[in-house]
Formats: C-alpha cells, sequence, structure tokens
C-alpha cells in the first residue's frame, strides 16, 4: 500500500457536458469515480496544463508511481501531479480530451516536439485492461527519473530528448476503466449509468453472460456507453464484428470515431509528425504489426522486431478492423505503428502479474526514442 504525503483529495464537481448520454451530476466521489481535487488550482478544458501549486512532494528518493492491484484514474492524476511537481519543465501534462463522463485525457510528453520525431505511446483504450496505464506511468517515471544519467545503446536519454519526444497516454477510456475496476457507483452521468444497466440486460437476454452484474461490470472493455473504442476507427469498421447495441465489448459505435476518447486520438494523430505509435494492450504476450492497406508496412515490421527482440514476445499479423493501430497504418500521411499484448493471464490482470510485464516491457519506450531520432 502507498501513503501519500500531505496531499488531500478533494471533491471537485464537473462543469462539462456529455454529449448524447446527459449532464455530469454532482456526487460523492467514491473509488475512482474522478472527482479528483485539485489542491492548488484547476484545470479547464483542452490544451491546459495541470496546477500542482499546494501540493507536498513526496520525498526524494521514492518512487512516485507504484504497483497496485487497481491503478485507478485518481491514482494516475495524482501520480502525474507529482510527476509535474518533481520534474518541472521537464515534463509537459496536456488534456487533449474528455471523457463522456467528464474525465480527463492526459497527455504526459518529454522531450522536444518541435523536433519532427515524435513517439506516442497509448493505453488504456479497453477498461478491463487496467495493467496497462500502470506500465506507462512507470515508463514516465523512469524516463524522468533517468533523463539525464540513463542510455539506450550507448546513447544518452537526454542527447534523444534533444533530439526527440515520447507523448505517454497512460488511460484513454478512463471511464471504462472505472467501471471494470468500480462498477456502476464510479459513473456518475445517469444517463451514462443507464446505458451500461441496459448493456447488461440486452447481454443477460443474448446470452452473453449470466453473470450478477457486479461481477460482468469487472470485464467492461467499453467506454462509458458501451462502445469498444479500438473497434471505433475507420479502417475497416464496415466488418468490424458488432453485437449491434452497447454492450461491455464488441459492440463498434454508430460511426467512425464517434466517441470523444476515440476522436481525442484522431485529433492528436493528425497534430505531430510521428515516427511511431506503440498501443499497449493485454493480454497474450505478442506483438501485432500488420494490416491489409498498410503503407508502413516495414517500418511497422521493423517496431515489431524491435519490441520482440526486447520483450522477447511473438510476432503476428493483425486479424481484426477497425483498430488505432490499424487505422494510423491506412490513413493519409500513415504512421508506423505496432500493437503490443502484456501480460499471460486473462484480464483484469492481477498485480501479481506486474513484475513480469514490467520486465519485458520497461525499456520500449528507449527503444521506440531510439528508433524515432535514428530514422
Amino acid at each position: 500500500m502507498r501513503f501519500r504525503y500531505g496531499l488531500r483529495l478533494a471533491g471537485i464537481v464537473f462543469a462539462l457536458a456529455v454529449m448524447s448520454a446527459g449532464p455530469v451530476q454532482a456526487a460523492s466521489a467514491g473509488p475512482g469515480s474522478g472527482m479528483t481535487g485539485w489542491s492548488g488550482g484547476t484545470i479547464v478544458g483542452p490544451g491546459m496544463t495541470f496546477d500542482t501549486s499546494g501540493v507536498e512532494a513526496v520525498p526524494a528518493g521514492q518512487d512516485i508511481v507504484g504497483a497496485v492491484e487497481k491503478y485507478s484514474y485518481d491514482e494516475m492524476i495524482t501520480d502525474l501531479k507529482q510527476l509535474k511537481l518533481r520534474y518541472g519543465d521537464l515534463l509537459t501534462i496536456n488534456i487533449v480530451g474528455t471523457s463522456l463522463d467528464g474525465r480527463y485525457l492526459c497527455e504526459a510528453v518529454v522531450g522536444n516536439q518541435e523536433s519532427g520525431k515524435n513517439v506516442m505511446i497509448q493505453g488504456g483504450i479497453h477498461g478491463r485492461e487496467y495493467m496497462t496505464p500502470l506500465l506507462i506511468m512507470k515508463q514516465l517515471e523512469m524516463a524522468l527519473s533517468q533523463y539525464s544519467t540513463g542510455n539506450y545503446q550507448g546513447t544518452g536519454y537526454a542527447a534523444m530528448f534533444q533530439q526527440g519526444a515520447i507523448h505517454f497516454l497512460p488511460m484513454v477510456n478512463p471511464d471504462g476503466v472505472s467501471i471494470s475496476q468500480y462498477g456502476l457507483s464510479a459513473i456518475r452521468s445517469p444517463g451514462l449509468r443507464s446505458i451500461v444497466e441496459e448493456a447488461y440486460r440486452q447481454d443477460l437476454a443474448s446470452g452473453r453472460t449470466s453473470m450478477p452484474i457486479e461481477r460482468y461490470l469487472n470485464y467492461w472493455k467499453a467506454n462509458g456507453r458501451g462502445v469498444d473504442l479500438n473497434g471505433n476507427f475507420d479502417a475497416g469498421w464496415d466488418r468490424v464484428y458488432d453485437v449491434g447495441y452497447p454492450s461491455y465489448s464488441s459492440y463498434k459505435g454508430t460511426a467512425p470515431c464517434s466517441e470523444p476518447e476515440s476522436m481525442a486520438l484522431f485529433n492528436l494523430a493528425n497534430k505531430y509528425p510521428w515516427s511511431a505509435v506503440v498501443n499497449y494492450h493485454s493480454m497474450g504476450e505478442v506483438v501485432y504489426w500488420d494490416f491489409e492497406g498498410n503503407q508502413v508496412e516495414a517500418q511497422s515490421n521493423e517496431l515489431a522486431d524491435l519490441a520482440i527482440g526486447i520483450t522477447g514476445y511473438r510476432k503476428l499479423e493483425s486479424s481484426g478492423a477497425g483498430g488505432y493501430k490499424d487505422w494510423l497504418q491506412i490513413k493519409e500521411n500513415p504512421v508506423p505503428s505496432i500493437t503490443i499484448e502484456v501480460g499471460s493471464v486473462a484480464c483484469p490482470m492481477p498485480v501479481s502479474e506486474w513484475d513480469n510485464v514490467w520486465t519485458k516491457n520497461q525499456n520500449i519506450w528507449a527503444a521506440m526514442l531510439h528508433y524515432a531520432v535514428t530514422h
């Protein structure tokens, strides 16, 4: 168990619209609810950065990001604020979007964004895969803590960061993560809560589940209104397997990028010149690298070989459609991209799997940055 030093979380009411799901409601903040307080100020709207005034620092020498059984949205927000406080100008934290239930989609950037050599590492796009936000946050802390001392294949991190930048997006689907971790109590919007409850009723009726709702929600992959975000991109979207209604999984939405979370990724993909994108999922210990119509096949294959050389995972071609990796590879101005599936046990993955995941993936970010600045 980790203890916070001097940091007190207080409830904050978000004044944000929640698209068709209805307005966010003021409510008591439960675990993972996302009702995160800001000790010294607030952040309002996309593009704003964190205000850490009034936050007491974690003691020097103590890690900020630690492995816990359920690494939540609130944990992530607190850790981002503490990292910003400790590392200052080395770290830029931007809000690139807002989830349906009013949670921020955070982008943590280290390095020279004007270099034209940008790498994205994103995870948590499936709710029950909350091992990946923990992994990406720990990679971020490693990049910052070893900024001046670390190296990859003889090239210092500081030198690489002068020539390129890493954009860490730890939790693209914070509503889904919160549902998987804490159930219906994590959702503030009555409209979204009704969608989740109706998804359960329909999945019961269709035989997709026989579990009680509390256990059913543990396996929630979708966003707050039952859309699988990794089937919500314009890459063979018409042939994505689809149950036809909001569900814990396998509902592709009403149109490509119909969801604010997928639209945030869409917009970010078109904001910078990207050298590489790594998409973290779990499970299976495999690396997917290809897609029909891939315009950056050779580069994506090179990224995959780099990843399997570090992790020891198997390399496979993609068989699905509608994913973020898939769209990146076929869009105008395509981007080399891979999907890394971490872990060897079913999701939600227990924290006992953490050491295995971290050991095999801790250096992926450095390898991808090195790739970017040398190509």
